[in-house]
């Protein structure tokens, strides 16, 4: 018998305990790895492959060394593209832009080719070719199955209920168009090598949703060690495809570029276009009145003094000239800020020699604000909060740039009108002289410096025209291709890294498996717990019952449940205090049904019979009546009838088939077992029996459920409480516990039953295997499955 107040075990068995209960689940350890494995190895051989291919563009590369309309016209970058590598990478990501690129590219059709387990897309290897007209009725995204009949043949099936009853029934011939619902399309098949077997499918994409794919698929990034460069990349089944596309994406990214470039100068044009209308028409008027004048008066000459009042006029006219101009960019400015919302194409100042830094600084950043939020209003990121947030920011900083903006312009006109002024008194000074002059010279010097006012303002809008020309010309793209699209590496399947992921999963998931069990269990499982919940004594352990036969009589007698029986016996030699040489009472009982209680009972009376000792086994739980036919007692009279008066003793104590073993069967179901067994009557027959026999070994009702049990165990000499491993809740030992502490329940001791040795890893003792042919199980021939354990 143990003592629950032993020492603590040290610390290396209590690890050798959790490792022999890990290896008691070995079984579902290796399983759980093989399964992991083969899902591995079918992951690696059906996956389709995932490739990642990059390619890389410098950003702003050539602006150094470029010629720009801003040094033509004004030494400033009238064209400069912000170089925000944030913006690009928007630039890069928007659907717009991808689908510019998907318009080069013959990715209207998607081939596919299905295998015993999946479907995999081809590119530029099909057997055949599907042409069809944009303005029909395409069914975009239906999947189509090809089937071929021989190199001029084909039919056409569809999962699509609707084209399925189209198509059905129909014979097509290659390289011949036909319509089925609006839908005009040409098939042709070309170089078949086989492919007749292969079941070929196609689809026809709509750009659009392609276009929203690519841009979502797309990523880009920007290394640390390079501060312009950008690297694209793509991840897919279908990498020479993906490559296609990062090269024609390139090429549209620096189309792009540039067109935004040439937008500028485009806007310019048409302005400086506007304004020659204009002017041209009043030009054509003053040539015609200064040669009706001249007419008139062919011999009129200007003297000396009128031309040198000609030339003062002229040089005050072209900087009138230039000061109107800049006047009507301003008109233009102020009344393009207050009647567009959007602002992508603004004309900057320096199209026209204006140098205000603050005001070229606002404009500048008005379209950097502008591009930023076109790009993001068509990007696939403003489901993201973060990009939401930021597209509200910007907007927020372009609504409080407006102000700024136009007091700038503001300023700047109040700066312009002060110099005209001036240039206006100084005009009007040099035409006073003019008085001093003939009538007839002073006409014409007036004539003379209207039109000198209009040639000169036409001449200096032709002049940036052609300019702005040149500049446009001179522009080209701040984008640089540096490495054109290859496949980087192959992503997934990763055979090893799938192998060892599949082992580690499989160790992990049983023995997380255990552990939440066990975490989460309230059952008794160890005789550790016991200790930990309870003061009550340890009086053996009986090891599971692995044979069909429950009672030690029909089973070999060398068997470890014996011999844990008999350690039971011994250990309960121990506990019997009593000095008479009266019976001795064992009381067994349990907190629940199906602890084992009549089990132990009935193995516990066969093994102190086989001893010599005479011993009487009682079913005392009325309520439940026993099977006794293994022992050879079958009768439906018992303990009932006699504490009822309806039977003497002699009528309700049988001899088993053992020798020195009795049976008092518990007989028919009372109404009041309770009050029987608390009767006088019942006090007597113990009494009886215990003059009568060496051991009485009650079998009574669980003390967990009924209160029977405990009014016969205050009387025993010595009272087992079953516990089994794994079904007796741990609340119920704890209630058990408070009664022992409260001195209700005297002499006790708790049987560990149906105890898995193999699964605690408990040491030497209590009566289970020793191993090397000692009991008959280790002699025993198992299955080979069974011999693995």
């Amino acid at each position: 018998m143990e003592n629950n107040n032993s020492k603590q075990e040290p610390q290396g068995l209590n690890i050798q305990k959790l490792v022999n209960k890990l290896l008691a689940y070995w079984y579902l350890i290796i399983g759980s790895v093989i399964i992991a494995l083969v899902i591995a190895f079918f992951i690696n051989r059906y996956t389709e492959p995932i490739y990642e291919v990059r390619s890389s563009v410098m950003v702003g590369a050539g602006n150094t060394e470029s010629i720009s309309a801003s040094a033509v016209m004004a030494n400033s970058e009238m064209f400069r593209s912000s170089q925000n590598l944030s913006n690009e990478a928007i630039i890069l990501k928007s659907k717009a832009l991808s689908l510019k690129t998907l318009q080069k590219l013959d990715f209207n059709i998607s081939y596919y080719k299905k295998g015993n387990v999946k479907l995999t897309e081809v590119y530029k290897e099909n057997a055949f070719k599907v042409e069809f007209d944009a303005d029909s009725e395409v069914p975009y995204g239906v999947m189509f199955t090809i089937n071929f009949k021989d190199n001029e043949h084909y039919t056409l099936t569809s999962e699509n209920s609707k084209w399925q009853k189209i198509t059905e029934d129909k014979a097509f011939v290659s390289g011949r168009q036909y319509t089925l619902m609006g839908f005009k399309f040409k098939i042709d098949l070309l170089n078949l090598k086989g492919g007749e077997e292969e079941q070929m499918l196609f689809k026809v994409n709509n750009l659009s949703n392609l276009a929203q794919f690519y841009a979502n698929a797309l990523d880009v990034s920007f290394p640390k060690d390079a501060s312009a460069l950008l690297v694209l990349k793509l991840k897919g089944p279908t990498p020479h495809k993906d490559v296609e596309f990062l090269n024609a994406h390139m090429e549209s990214y620096r189309e792009n570029n540039l067109a935004i470039k040439n937008t500028q100068a485009e806007n310019t044009v048409e302005f400086i276009d506007d304004q020659l209308l204009q002017i041209s028409d009043s030009l054509y008027f003053i040539e015609s009145r200064l040669e009706d004048f001249k007419k008139n008066n062919i011999s009129l000459d200007i003297r000396n003094s009128g031309k040198t009042i000609d030339v003062q006029l002229q040089e005050l006219q072209s900087t009138k000239a230039a000061l109107l101009l800049n006047q009507k960019y301003y008109d233009y400015l102020i009344d393009y800020i207050n009647t567009r919302k959007d602002y992508n194409d603004v004309i900057v100042p320096s199209s026209f020699g204006i140098i205000d830094n603050v005001l070229n600084s606002h404009i500048t950043r008005l379209l950097d604000l502008q591009v930023q939020i076109d790009v993001m209003s068509q990007s696939r990121t403003l489901s993201n909060p973060i990009e939401a947030r930021r597209l509200e920011e910007l907007k927020r900083e372009l609504n409080e740039l407006i102000p700024n903006l136009l007091k700038s312009i503001n300023n700047a006109v109040v700066a312009n009108n002060i110099e005209l002024k001036d240039v206006n008194e100084r005009m009007n000074m040099v035409v006073g002289l003019l008085k001093e002059i003939p009538s007839a010279e002073r006409q014409l010097v007036n004539i003379q410096r209207l039109y000198n006012l209009s040639e000169n303002l036409y001449v200096f809008l032709l002049q940036k025209r052609a300019e702005t020309g040149i500049a446009k010309a001179a522009n080209f793209s701040d984008i640089t291709i540096i490495n054109e699209g290859k496949i980087s590496t192959k992503l997934a399947p990763t055979a090893s890294k799938n192998y060892i992921t599949a082992i580690l999963i499989g160790l992990a998931l049983p023995i997380a498996f255990i552990f939440i069990k066990n975490f989460f269990n309230n059952k008794i499982s160890e005789a550790d717990e016991l200790k930990r919940l309870t003061t009550i004594p340890l009086l053996g352990m009986i090891g599971h019952n692995k044979k069909e036969q429950k009672s030690l009589i029909e089973q070999n007698p060398k068997t470890a449940l014996a011999e844990a029986f008999r350690t039971l016996r011994s250990n309960l030699k121990f506990m019997v205090t009593s000095k008479t040489e009266d019976g001795k009472i064992i009381v067994i009982t349990s907190s629940i049904s199906g602890e084992g209680k009549t089990f132990s009972a009935k193995n516990l009376a066969y093994i102190l019979a086989l001893s010599g000792e005479r011993t009487l086994l009682v079913n005392a739980d009325m309520r439940k009546p026993n099977d006794n036919s293994d022992l050879g007692v079958q009768s439906h009279v018992g303990l009932s009838n006699f504490l009822a008066g309806q039977a003497n003793l002699g009528q309700v104590i049988f001899q088993s088939k053992v020798q020195n073993l009795f049976v008092l069967p518990s007989g028919d179901i009372p109404p009041n077992p309770s009050e029987l067994l608390l009767s006088e009557r019942n006090s007597e027959l113990i009494k009886t029996l215990k003059e009568q026999f060496n051991y009485i070994i009650l079998d009574t009702p669980p003390v967990g459920i009924l209160s029977d049990g405990l009014e016969m165990m205050r009387t025993a000499d010595v009272n087992i409480y079953m516990v089994r491993q794994d079904y007796t809740p741990m609340l119920f030992l704890t209630q058990i516990q408070q009664q022992y502490e409260a001195g209700k329940l005297k002499n006790l001791a708790i049987l560990f039953n149906d105890v898995n040795f193999a699964k605690n890893g408990y040491g030497y003792g209590y009566g289970y295997g020793y191993g090397y042919g000692y009991y008959a199980e280790d002699v025993e021939i198992k299955p080979w499955w069974k011999r693995l354990v």
